[in-house]
This record gives C-alpha cells, structure tokens and sequence, in this order.
C-alpha cells in the first residue's frame, strides 16, 4: 500500500486536488492496487474515481486529541503500529509514504500551524520506519533559523526528494551539503502537468455554447483569485502587490474586451468555498462582473458549476488563451495547449513556467500596476498564435518528462 500526504481532495482548493488526482492516477496507471489518501475526514473509507478505487483516511491538525484523525494522536499512535487511528494505521503498513505538502507548503510563511502540520505529517513516516518521498514541491523559505533546522532534518532523512524548481534545488544543494545525493534529490516538472481531463456531466446551455468547437469567437479566459481580491489591501500588503488585484484584473478584463469586440470572456474559479469566505473565488468573479457592468452583457460570464479540477482542465482545454494567479489553473490550461499568461504573485509560478521552457509568460504581480498588467495581456492575448504553436511544440517533451518522473517515483515506491 501506498499512502499520500498533504494533497487532501476535500479542501475546496482544486490546485491541491490536482495535485491529488495527478498522483493517484499516475501510480494507478503504473500498477498502484492499494493507494491511501489522507483527507480531512474521519476514520477509513472508499471512494470510486474515475481511474479507480481510493482508500481515504481522516488527518487534520486539530486539538480534538482523543480523535484518531489529530495529527499529534496519529503521530503519537504510527509507532505502535496505528492503534484506533485510521491514518496512523495506512502509514505503518505501508510501503511508502508519499508527500507533497500541497505544492508549496514546507515553509513557514504560511504561520505555524501549517508550518507544524507539514512537519508532524512528515515525522509520522520517518517514526514508522516507513520511506519518506517527497514529491515535486517549492521548499522555502523558512525565515525562522529553528525552523529552516526542522526542515533540513527532515529533508536529510527523506529516502527521495523532488522539487519542481532551480531555486529549490539550490537550496537542496546548499543545505544538505555532503548529504546531497542527485539520485535521491531530482528536479523535476509539477505533477498537474499530467493531470487527467474528465467532461463535465452538467453544463448550463450557454456555457455549452460557448465552449462548443462551433462558435465563432474567441474566448479569454480569466481567473479571478479570491486570495488576492475578496480583502484586496491586505492582499497587496501581504505579498507587495504593486496595486490591489481587484484594480489589476479589473483593468485586464476591461481591456481585452476593448481589444477584441468579438472576444467573450469565461471566469474560471479555481477555489470552491462558501462565497461568504475569502478565498472563494466565484464571488470574486461575480463582484467584477457586477463592476464591468454594461460592458459585461452577453460578453462575460462565471463558470457557476462546482467542478473538480479535471473538469476544470477539460474546460481550460477548450479556451483560445487564459491568465490567472491560480497558478494550478495556469498548469491546467498550457498543459492542455492553451496560451497561458501567469500572473505571480509569489516566486512559484515563475520556478514552474520556468521549469516548463516558458518563464517568459509570467507577468509579475510585484512589479506591474493595473496598467501595466491590462497591457501585458493584450499583447499576450493578441500573440495567442504564436504562444500555441510554441506550446505545441513543448507540450510532447514536458510531457514525456512528467512521465519519465511517475515511472521514477513509482519506482521508488516499490510499485
């Protein structure tokens, strides 16, 4: 049995499902019968996907300590063989522990509680005696001293680490010092790039319509984060947004709808949450569809569907080009073949468009103000033929790539 950490299905965030969905059905392609899933649950389960049957255990960082699904309970429970907890008991039986720590989590910018959680996960495997793999992920930064110690610790002990970025891989190389071993620690693609499509089995009628290969215009489309724009000032003063997201992609929508009369613009949320919540990213696109006003008619419209991230990428297939800080819609769509402009908010999008041969499609959110943005992607938009047509010429290689990675960390995880 196999058992993955820290890409929970359940969280709403489809960029963490994709990573999720890639995993399970790369192993299940390559021969993975028993695959775990840890979620935030409770107890053992099943579930049948589309590429097949999943186990799912609960594990959450909560203080309900008598709970089988406390982290701390698991992590005290994995050495005696598991105990009453469900995820305790797949660790200890299994024959790897796979972690991926949401993408870009093993850090401690994101505060102390998830810097914790991604810490006990890890140490449940290393405490059962069970290979520890890290999967592509973005380590760092860790601005505490005591912390960046925790991870080297870790990443020492860890029977593989991948990274989906030059940047990490320095910083592999640079801590571990003698420990650096380029069999053990690779750089590699992010797994989402290999993430499956799946048609929807409901779509609205207009929806349908316009992603009908009959239509005779083009479709933009655009996601609209709500971490960057349901609290935009404290967005912009959290990650030194050069001007509030709200203004930025505003001001983008406005203008590619000046650039092109034919042109309809698709808003693809890529974080399902509650609209009362700040994360959720469909009401983030109804409050700029709400300030386009007239200009909006007939000409913008939200994707309202709550759709799991293959779906999503069966719909990113199907656009004429797209932008967005989601940075795993962003995969979904060039991964597909569609032109695709990043806008980074942090480092990632960058080590990962790099990573991909198209860093040069990255718009800097740090250093561009809303006129600035609104021009970039005008210029990407209009460049959408030669950005496919390049991509094309990628995707076979990338690909490959991403399969070559699978078979390697199938390998290491004995399948």
């Amino acid at each position: 049995m196999i058992t993955l950490l820290n890409a929970a299905p359940d969280t709403g965030n489809q960029g963490v499902s994709a990573l999720c969905h890639s995993v399970l059905a790369g192993l299940t392609k390559r021969g993975a019968d028993a695959v775990t899933v840890a979620d935030h649950g409770r107890g053992h389960r099943q579930s049948e996907w589309s590429y097949g049957t999943v186990n799912l255990v609960g594990l959450t960082h909560h203080r309900r300590f008598w709970r089988g699904d406390s982290l701390r309970t698991a992590l005290s429970m994995v050495r005696f063989g598991g105990g009453y907890s469900a995820s305790a008991r797949a660790i200890s039986r299994s024959k790897a522990v796979l972690d991926i720590s949401g993408g870009d989590s093993f850090t401690d910018i994101y505060g102390v509680k998830r810097f914790e959680a991604m810490v006990l996960t890890k140490r449940m495997a290393l405490a059962a005696g069970v290979p520890l793999i890290l999967l592509p992920q973005k380590l760092g930064p860790f601005h505490d001293s005591k912390n960046l110690n925790t991870a080297i610790d870790i990443l020492k002990q860890a029977s593989a680490v991948w990274v989906r970025d030059a940047h990490s891989l320095a910083f592999l190389q640079e801590q571990l010092g003698a420990y650096f071993d380029p069999q053990k620690h690779r750089l590699g693609v992010d797994v989402a790039v290999a993430l499956p499509e799946r048609a929807p089995e409901i779509l609205s009628g207009k929806l349908s319509h316009w992603l009908s290969p009959r239509r005779n215009f083009p479709i933009a489309g655009l996601n609209v984060s709500g971490l960057l724009c349901n609290a935009p000032n404290e967005a912009q003063r959290r990650f030194r947004l050069a001007e509030r997201h709200d203004r930025q992609i505003e001001a983008t929508a406005r203008e590619l709808l000046f650039a092109d009369p034919n042109v309809r613009l698709l808003l693809v949320p890529h974080v399902h949450k509650p609209e009362t919540e700040i994360e959720s990213d469909l009401a983030a696109a109804r409050r700029l569809i709400k300030r386009l006003g007239s200009l909006a008619d007939g000409r913008v419209m939200a994707v309202t569907e709550q759709l799991d991230a293959m779906q999503l990428k069966w719909i990113l297939a199907r656009l004429d080009w797209f932008s967005g800080a989601r940075m795993h819609a962003t995969i979904g769509a060039f991964s597909s073949g569609v032109p695709t402009l990043g806008l980074g908010y942090t480092d990632k999008a960058q080590g990962v468009f790099d990573e991909c041969g198209i860093g040069a499609d990255v718009a800097d959110l740090r250093d561009m103000d809303a006129t600035a943005l609104s021009k970039r992607a005008v210029e990407s938009f209009k460049a959408r033929g030669h950005m496919r047509e390049d991509l094309r010429a990628r995707l076979d290689s990338i690909r490959a790539r991403a399969a070559d990675e699978m078979d390697c960390i199938a390998s290491q995880a004995g399948i």
